[in-house]
C-alpha cells in the first residue's frame, strides 16, 4: 500500500488541495436552507420526523423553547445510535434511511450538541472516497495516472462538485455509490467475477436506500451494460448479472416497504409529482435548458478541457484512427458515459423543482466523458519523448484551471446573507418572539438557526392575536415571524397582520429585520 501511496504524489497533492478548498468554503457556509435541516432532525429527533410532531401536530397556540428545537436536530444522550427512529421518521418523510443513519451515526458521537460541522465531515470522508473511486475507474478504464488524477480534480473543484460536498443532504453518499457502481461495471467489463455481480446488487440495494433517483442511472446502465455483453457474446457473466441485479433492486421493497407510498403519494416529491412533469409537454424546453445550462455552469474547466482535448485529437486525426485500427483504444467507457446523458435528460423533465442537486451524482460520468476524451488522445500519441514531463505539465494546467474555475465561482449551500440574519437576531434574542403561521412547519424549520437565539416562541395563526398580545405581556418591542410563502407555506400577509396587531393594542410600529424565501422578520415596537 505504502508503495502505491509514493506513486501517486500527483493524486496525494491533489487531495490535499482540495482539501483546503472545502475546508475554506465550509468555514465561509454561513446558514443551511430547509432541506439541510430536515437533515438533521429527520436524523436526530426521536420518533418525531417535524416540528408540529414535538407539539402532537397542533403547533398554532403551542410555545417552542430553546431545548426542543435542540432535541429535534441532535441526538440526546440517552438516544444514541437509535436506526429505529431514523427508519420510522424516513417512513413519514419522502426519502429512504440509509444516509439519515449514517448522520446519526456521527451526531452520535457528539451527544446534545448541534453543528454544521457534523453533516460536513461526513460529507468530506463521503468527498474524499468518491474522488478516490473516480481515480480508480478512470485507471481501470484504461486512462494513465496523469488522467485519473486530471479527473479527480476536474471534478473535485467544480462548482457542481463543492456544492454536492457543501450540502448537508445525501447526494454527496448518492455521488459515492453512484461512482461505485461504474467502478463495478468497469471491472465486469474488463474481467468476469462473480463478486462484480454480487457487489453489484449490493450497490444497487444501497443507492436505492439513499435516493431514489438513483434507479434511473442505474436503470439505463444496467441496459447498457447488458447490450454490451450481449454484443460480445458474454452470456455467462449475463447469467450472473441479471439475477443479481434484480435480487438488489427488488430487496428495496422488503427492507424498505414505505418506498412504496412514497412513489404514489400526492406529494411535491413522489412518483405521482414525476408523471405531472413528465406529461407536461409545455416544459420540456425550458427545463432542458435549465439542467443543460446547470451542468455547463457547473463544469467549466472540464468543458474547457474537453475543447482542447478534442482539437488536439481533430490535429492527430490520422493517429487516432490508427490507434483504432491497431484495436489500442477500448470504448468502454462509453457504456458508463451514455446512460448519464439519457439520465440528464429524464431527470430534467421529471424533477420536482428546477435545482440541479438532482444531476449531482451524474457529473463524475460527465467528467467520464473527458478523461475518455484524454484517454483516445494519450492512445493516439502513445509513447513519446519526455512523455512524463509533458503528462505532468498538462495535469498542472488542469489543475491550475480547476483552482480558476473554484476560485471564480464559489459553490451553492454557503448563505453568506445569514450572518446579517444571525446579527439582526442576536440584537433582540432578549425580546419575546412570535411566529405567525397556520400549523406549517417548513418556514419555522428554515428558520430554526434563527430562532435558536431565543429562550422560547409562541406560534399564532393571523387571527389569533390577542394570544400572541397575551404571550407578549406588554414588552415594549417584540419579534414577529410572519410565515409569507404561498407555494411552500401559509402565504400569510404580513401587512394584514401587522394592522391586526396595531388595530387591537398599541403596537403601531413595525421594522423589517431581514426577509427569506419562505418569512419575513420583523421587530414591533408600540
Amino acid at each position: 500500500m505504502k508503495g502505491k501511496i509514493r506513486r501517486c504524489p500527483a493524486l496525494i497533492l491533489i487531495f490535499i488541495t482540495v482539501t483546503g478548498v472545502f475546508l475554506m468554503f465550509a468555514y465561509r457556509k454561513s446558514g443551511m436552507f430547509i432541506d439541510e435541516i430536515y437533515s438533521y432532525g429527520l436524523s436526530n429527533s426521536h420518533y418525531a420526523p417535524f416540528l408540529s410532531d414535538i407539539k402532537d401536530g397542533e403547533m398554532v397556540g403551542k410555545t417552542f423553547t430553546r431545548q426542543e428545537l435542540l432535541d429535534y436536530v441532535s441526538v440526546s444522550s440517552g438516544e444514541l445510535f437509535d436506526a429505529g427512529s431514523v427508519y420510522y421518521n424516513q417512513t413519514r418523510d419522502v426519502h429512504p434511511p440509509l444516509y439519515y443513519w449514517l448522520l446519526n451515526a456521527v451526531c452520535s458521537l457528539f451527544p446534545d450538541s448541534f453543528s454544521k460541522w457534523t453533516g460536513l465531515a461526513l460529507n468530506y470522508v463521503l468527498y474524499m472516497l468518491s474522488l478516490f473511486v473516480l481515480y480508480k475507474t478512470v485507471r481501470k478504464l484504461g486512462g494513465s495516472a496523469a488522467n485519473a488524477a486530471a479527473a479527480a480534480v476536474l471534478y473535485a473543484l467544480s462548482v457542481i462538485g463543492l456544492s454536492t460536498a457543501l450540502m448537508i443532504r445525501m447526494y454527496m453518499l448518492l455521488t459515492l455509490l453512484t461512482l461505485v457502481l461504474m467502478y463495478l461495471f468497469a471491472c465486469l467489463m474488463r474481467e468476469f467475477k462473480r463478486r462484480y455481480c454480487i457487489l453489484i446488487g449490493l450497490t444497487l440495494l444501497a443507492g436505492l436506500m439513499t435516493q431514489y433517483y438513483f434507479v434511473f442511472y442505474a436503470f439505463f446502465l444496467c441496459a447498457a451494460y447488458v447490450i454490451h455483453a450481449l454484443a460480445k457474446r458474454d452470456f455467462k457473466a449475463l447469467a450472473w448479472f441479471v439475477p443479481c441485479a434484480l435480487a438488489g433492486a427488488l430487496s428495496l421493497l422488503p427492507v424498505f416497504p414505505a418506498c412504496i407510498s412514497h412513489l404514489f403519494a400526492d406529494n411535491l416529491v413522489s412518483g405521482g409529482n414525476a408523471m405531472e412533469n413528465l406529461a407536461n409537454f409545455a416544459q420540456y424546453s425550458y427545463r432542458l435548458k435549465t439542467f443543460f445550462g446547470f451542468a455547463r455552469h457547473g463544469l467549466k474547466a472540464a468543458i474547457y478541457t474537453s475543447v482542447i482535448a478534442a482539437v488536439a485529437l481533430a490535429v492527430c486525426f490520422r493517429k487516432l484512427r490508427a490507434a483504432a485500427a491497431e484495436k489500442r483504444i477500448h470504448p468502454d467507457a462509453l457504456v458508463l458515459i451514455v446512460p448519464a446523458c439519457v439520465t440528464l435528460v429524464l431527470v430534467a423533465l421529471i424533477s420536482p423543482v428546477d435545482e440541479p442537486r438532482y444531476i449531482y451524482n451524474l457529473i463524475p460520468a460527465f467528467i467520464l466523458g473527458v478523461s475518455f476524451l484524454l484517454y483516445l488522445l494519450e492512445e493516439s500519441l502513445g509513447s513519446f519523448r519526455h512523455e512524463e514531463h509533458i503528462k505532468t505539465a498538462a495535469l498542472a494546467l488542469i489543475a491550475a484551471l480547476a483552482l480558476w474555475e473554484a476560485r471564480c465561482a464559489p459553490p451553492d449551500y454557503l448563505y453568506p446573507e445569514y450572518r446579517e440574519y444571525d446579527m439582526a437576531v442576536t440584537e433582540h434574542c432578549r425580546d419575546a418572539c412570535v411566529y405567525f403561521s397556520d400549523n406549517r412547519f417548513e418556514a419555522i424549520t428554515q428558520d430554526l438557526l434563527q430562532l435558536l437565539a431565543f429562550d422560547d416562541f409562541h406560534v399564532s395563526d393571523d387571527t389569533d392575536y390577542r394570544g400572541a398580545l397575551d404571550y407578549v405581556n406588554g414588552a415594549d418591542e417584540f419579534v414577529a415571524y410572519v410565515d409569507i410563502s404561498e407555494y411552500w407555506s401559509s402565504g400569510y400577509d404580513a401587512d394584514r397582520i401587522i394592522s391586526g396587531i396595531a388595530a387591537c393594542s398599541d403596537y403601531k410600529y413595525a421594522e423589517l429585520l431581514y426577509q427569506n424565501g419562505l418569512s419575513a422578520t420583523y421587530l414591533i415596537t408600540k
